[in-house]
């Protein structure tokens, strides 16, 4: 059952979502996110406070080391098998 919810939970990540997973990753503030995305800091706000809930992280690291373990970003090289890549990488 718990694996059944922590599937639910990945799919429930919107495309924007899962966009600025990828820039806080970058080390990016909410306020340079939103400069980024041309959207309010309110919103990127309510979207990391929705990506805290539908992941279960309790902050920014805690996020970080979510997106790795489930292949949502990669660093360095590390983990980067989860992600897509081209067909002659």
């Amino acid at each position: 059952m718990g694996r059944e919810l922590q599937q639910s939970q990945e799919r429930d990540l919107s495309e924007r979502e899962l966009e600025i997973i990828a820039l806080v990753a970058e080390g990016l503030t909410n306020q340079e996110i939103a400069g980024t995305l041309t959207i309010s800091k309110r919103t990127v706000d309510n979207h990391v406070s929705n990506i805290f809930t539908k992941t279960g992280a309790k902050n920014r690291v805690a996020l970080l080391n979510w997106a790795m373990d489930h292949g949502k970003i990669c660093r360095d090289g590390f983990n980067c098998c989860a992600l897509d890549q081209p067909a002659d990488a």
